[in-house]
């Protein structure tokens, strides 16, 4: 399923801060009993993702109106890629006044759900 997203009309938009901050949230000990990844299949991820994403750089300083300063690289990624949709479900992200502070740049907010959904043809 992840594939075939990608084979499709759409471009995965990550930052290689996203990249980390996956492998790294794919490290915490509730995922790994999950999933049980190696880290060389850790490692093999996060280049798959490189080489299925549109990259983009982020810098310093960026200031968005978000709660959680550690979120800053999310909204920058999507923001500086473009991206039609920031998919979240990250409450701070659902909240009105990042919703508008997105919308003002052309960025939808959605949930994993919801994207889902609509990518699937269902929403």
């Amino acid at each position: 399923m992840p594939t075939a997203l990608l084979e499709g009309f759409h471009i995965l938009v990550l930052s290689n801060e996203i990249i980390v901050e996956t492998t790294r949230v794919l490290r915490y000990p509730r995922l790994q009993k999950l999933y049980e990844l190696t880290e060389d299949e850790l490692y093999r991820y996060a280049q798959f993702l490189q080489e299925v994403s549109e990259l983009v750089v982020i810098a310093q300083p960026y200031h968005a109106p978000l709660r959680d300063p550690q979120d800053l690289h999310v909204m920058q990624t999507a923001e500086r890629g473009e991206a039609d949709v920031l998919c979240s479900n990250d409450g701070d992200f659902h909240e009105t006044g990042i919703i508008a502070f997105c919308a003002a740049r052309g960025i939808e907010v959605c949930s994993e759900a919801t994207l889902l959904a609509r990518l699937l043809g269902r929403g």
